[in-house]
């Protein structure tokens, strides 16, 4: 199983504001539960939200919900980009 970790900074270099994504796909810390563990987790300075695969869900439901989710942000900035 390939592990895929990656962190970016959301936020402009020089801004004062923090801001974040999380991206983890690879072994689970909890094995017996879940074989293998994947997330998205957003944060900013007021919160934090973290989208996960969960006992029930399969890896391909779990693709699904991000894919949907990709999907939406992309129409969201389109609305939001629209003159």
């Amino acid at each position: 199983m390939k592990t895929y970790k990656r962190s970016v900074e959301l936020n402009d270099p020089l801004s004062p504001s923090t801001g974040a994504a999380t991206f983890y796909a690879g072994k689970s810390p909890w094995p017996k539960a879940i074989k293998k563990y994947m997330f998205m987790e957003l944060a900013d300075c007021q919160g934090k939200v973290r989208l996960h695969i969960s006992q029930i869900d399969t890896e391909k439901a779990f693709i699904r919900k991000m894919k949907r989710l990709h999907k939406e942000l992309g129409k969201f900035i389109e609305h939001l980009e629209a003159k």
